[in-house]
């Protein structure tokens, strides 16, 4: 039996579907059938018709005709008859799998409702009624019914309001009709106002739901050539105006009637009733749908479409009538605001150029119009040259929408279909839809490609622009491809005039230039002249003349304060023996290898080891403690000994060495003394030859002596 919350939950039932999920459930869980349907019997010859089901039964072809007629009779039963005792010579239970039966929920000639148990177990079955666990169907069946009742009572009040509310539209009607032929001449005046097609699109909409009274408007525009149309603006299911600037659907989506009279120069209103109603192309309800076509001259610009999805109400011939007289004065007011946006685009486009003096702030200031003023998404100009062989990149958009510098840009053009198709129709808008959008040669989105081939008045190309939606996704309509267009011819012309101006002021500068260029190359001859003549040909480091060089800088560096330096001389142990034994060219090699040593040694433009002597080499210093060039003079001698050349002759090493003396000294300004610091330098030197060389000594006489 049912309990008590299923008792309250089919006295609460609003609808036959929830009724039967209840019903389902429960027989599911006391018999356990394979299938239970709940069928509509045939009526006036129509086909009998599964309302709700659970798992799939037997289908409904396979009932012989007869069986309804049969089942008909039994309309006062009070619970399932079995399917067997049939007498139309049918097997249900070797077709439907197991014991079967059949309970009418609803006697109503006109809609008599079954439900059919398929596959039981028949024991099982025979027990459960003997409990009386199917007398509960009676409440079902009765809830069933009243729910029929209401549902058709519904029916009725309805079909009679609409019948007493259509009379007294009619009425109403009548009386302001003449009230809304003054509303649309004023409408008209107000249409004017605004200064843009995108405010005539807005106030467009608005006024045909707040002043003729229709529930929701949206102002379409037509493009024949791409078959298409996009929106502007709209309604949305709470009735407010939203934007709709970026839908698109093609022709073939409207209804046949719709696709008629847009071709149907004498028909301007069309009306379809019980058809579906749209919200950004889904279907929100049902009602009727209207369509008010605009037209310059025999050219359709688009329509306002209309429908009563809000308030459901019909509508009348007066309205009919108020709307056509709108139509014809908002296509007049489109046209003429359509023709000044056009003259005034192409007037601030020009003056823009005009302002650019160089071809590629023409090409920036072209890209940032058309962001900023045509309302595009993305926008690039590329040069080309007269064969039309490659697109050079100048200014463009990044995937962000940001403006940026494309000049790194170059690609050939024969690969490119869309290029191709510019070239064969120059000057043209072309156009692809539906495809891979391209940034830096990688797939970034899909949507539409547009490009124009511009041209000089020879017909030589001279640049391309490139457009895509990939950022809003708006449509690209027949309005922006005509200003796109007259905005190419503007580029066209100041691309032109910009080039040959610049043209003459490169050759201006490039005479100039050449001038420039010849000084400063006699003038970095000269320095590399002076270079060379302080520079020792075979290590690469100073010489003498650097040495001198470097003083000069030192004293005049050390006029206004008291500075410390340190100088470094060296001297390659027993380089005669060297050359005795090796030869001058090994010697000569040896020079050169101990050189890029000691240049890895100074870092700063004015520290340069300098080659004083046959194998004498000094570095001068400033701004270094004693103990910073001891370790330095240290890291030179030990470098040079890793190097391991090769010294047999060599009285104290088998391998090539030198010995360092190195002196340390504070000088007053203005007192700088290199005499002073040479001599002190050279007699360090010589005590570190006195103590066995390959070692460094300093002007202390504390200074450690260093070994290998």
């Amino acid at each position: 039996m049912f309990q008590r919350a299923q008792l309250k939950q089919i006295s609460s039932a609003r609808n036959h579907r929830y009724l039967a999920h209840i019903l389902f459930n429960y027989l599911d869980n006391i018999l356990q059938p394979k299938a239970m349907s709940i069928i509509n019997e045939p009526v006036h010859g129509e086909k009998a018709e599964v309302l709700y089901s659970y798992s799939e039964g037997l289908e409904l072809s396979a009932y012989p005709n007869s069986f309804w007629a049969w089942a008909s009779q039994f309309d006062t039963s009070d619970s399932f008859l079995p399917l067997a005792i049939n007498t139309c010579r049918w097997d249900p239970v070797t077709l439907m799998g197991g014991d079967s039966y059949i309970f009418m929920l609803d006697g109503h000639p006109s809609t008599r409702t079954y439900i059919v148990v398929e596959g039981s177990d028949g024991a099982l079955f025979t027990q459960l009624d003997e409990q009386n666990q199917f007398d509960c169907l009676a409440i079902v069946s009765s809830r069933w019914q009243c729910l029929r009742a209401e549902r058709e009572a519904s029916q009725e009040f309805k079909l009679r309001d609409i019948k007493e509310a259509k009379y007294i539209d009619e009425l109403k009607q009548r009386e302001n009709f003449i009230e809304n032929m003054k509303l649309v001449q004023k409408i008209a005046m107000n249409m004017s106002t605004p200064e843009t097609l995108d405010e005539l699109y807005k106030f467009a909409v608005e006024s045909v739901r707040n002043d003729l009274g229709f529930d929701r408007a949206v102002f379409m525009l037509l493009d024949m050539k791409k078959r298409c149309f996009s929106g502007t603006y709209g309604t949305n299911e709470k009735g407010q105006t939203v934007s709709e600037h970026h839908t698109q659907y093609d022709l073939h989506q409207l209804e046949d009637e719709y696709i008629e009279v847009l071709f149907d120069e004498d028909r301007t209103v069309v009306l379809v009733q019980d058809a579906p109603l749209y919200t950004a192309g889904k279907v929100v309800g049902q009602g009727w749908n209207g369509m008010l076509v605009l037209r310059d001259g025999s050219e359709t610009i688009g329509w306002i479409a209309i429908d009563n999805y809000l308030n459901r109400l019909p509508i009348t011939t007066y309205q009919k009538q108020a709307l056509e007289a709108f139509g014809s004065h908002l296509s007049q007011i489109y046209i003429r605001k359509r023709q000044e946006q056009n003259v005034r685009m192409l007037h601030a486009s020009m003056v823009e150029l005009s302002r650019c003096m160089k071809t590629s702030e023409v090409c920036k200031s072209a890209v940032m119009f058309a962001i900023n003023r045509l309302g595009i998404d993305r926008l690039a100009v590329f040069l080309t040259d007269a064969n039309c062989s490659y697109m050079q990149g100048t200014w463009g958009t990044d995937i962000q929408g940001n403006i940026v510098d494309e000049s790194y840009y170059r690609s050939e053009t024969q690969d490119r279909s869309i290029v191709n198709l510019a070239r064969e129709n120059p000057n043209e808008v072309v156009f692809e839809e539906s495809v891979p959008i391209y940034h830096d040669f990688n797939i970034v989105g899909f949507g539409w490609t547009a490009m124009t081939m511009l041209t000089s008045n020879s017909g030589e190309p001279i640049a391309f622009i490139a457009a895509d939606n990939l950022l809003k996704r708006t449509p690209l309509t027949s309005q922006l491809r005509e200003v796109v267009k007259m905005f190419a011819s503007n580029l066209t012309e100041v691309l032109l005039r910009t080039r040959a101006q610049q043209a003459i002021h490169e050759l201006n500068e490039s005479l100039e230039q050449q001038v420039k260029n010849r000084t400063q190359q006699l003038e970095e001859a000269n320095e590399k002249l002076e270079l060379l003549s302080k520079m020792d040909p075979l290590t690469r480091l100073g010489n003498r003349r650097m040495l001198e060089h470097l003083l000069e800088n030192k004293c005049i560096s050390q006029k206004s304060a008291n500075t410390q330096y340190g100088l470094i001389l060296l001297d390659i142990d027993h380089f005669g023996l060297f050359n005795n034994h090796y030869g001058h060219l090994e010697g000569d090699i040896a020079l050169m290898r101990v050189g890029n040593i000691l240049k890895r040694h100074t870092q700063l433009e004015d520290e340069v080891f300098c080659r004083i002597g046959g194998e004498e080499f000094v570095l001068l210093v400033s701004h270094k403690s004693e103990q910073v060039v001891r370790e330095l003079a240290e890291k030179i001698r030990s470098d040079i000994e890793a190097e391991s050349i090769a010294h047999i002759p060599s009285p104290t090493q088998d391998m090539l060495t030198v010995s360092v003396g190195y002196t340390v000294k504070s000088f007053e300004a203005g007192k700088f003394n290199f005499d002073a610091l040479y001599g002190e330098s050279d007699k360090a030197l010589y005590r570190a030859k006195e103590r066995g060389r390959n070692c460094v000594v300093g002007t202390e006489e504390k200074q450690a002596e260093v070994n290998t």
